[in-house]
């Protein structure tokens, strides 16, 4: 039986739009649309270049637009580079932001029983 590319997913991916920061050790891209987010990587469109795959990068989803902001960061590794969009890997989440990050994957599942 085959299993179409998003069923073998380890996480859920949910459509999520918000401000994004992507910092690279070169430059900080800016996102205002993010694709779509799980518990271990994001993808989001940028009208910046890409950089290459493998960079390492700090990323910053902001959660809220007024003062003080609300964010989740976390340390990532780009791992797709197309023309509009890149994909960042998460390789080190700490605990506030783990928690955050579940949390709005929760509140954005169309079908709460997958979780």
């Amino acid at each position: 039986m085959t299993t179409p590319a998003n069923e073998r997913r380890e996480f859920i991916r949910v459509p999520f739009r918000t401000e994004i920061e992507i910092h690279t050790p070169a430059r900080t891209i800016r996102s205002r649309s993010s694709l779509d987010i799980s518990m271990n990587g994001l993808r989001a469109e940028t009208s910046e270049p890409a950089p290459e795959p493998g960079t390492p990068c700090h990323v910053r989803i902001n959660l809220s637009r007024e003062e003080p902001r609300t964010s989740i960061t976390v340390k990532g590794l780009i791992v797709r580079a197309e023309p509009g969009t890149l994909a960042v890997h998460f390789t080190e989440v700490d605990i506030d932001s783990y928690e955050q990050l579940q949390q709005l994957i929760l509140s954005n599942l169309k079908d709460p029983e997958r979780a």
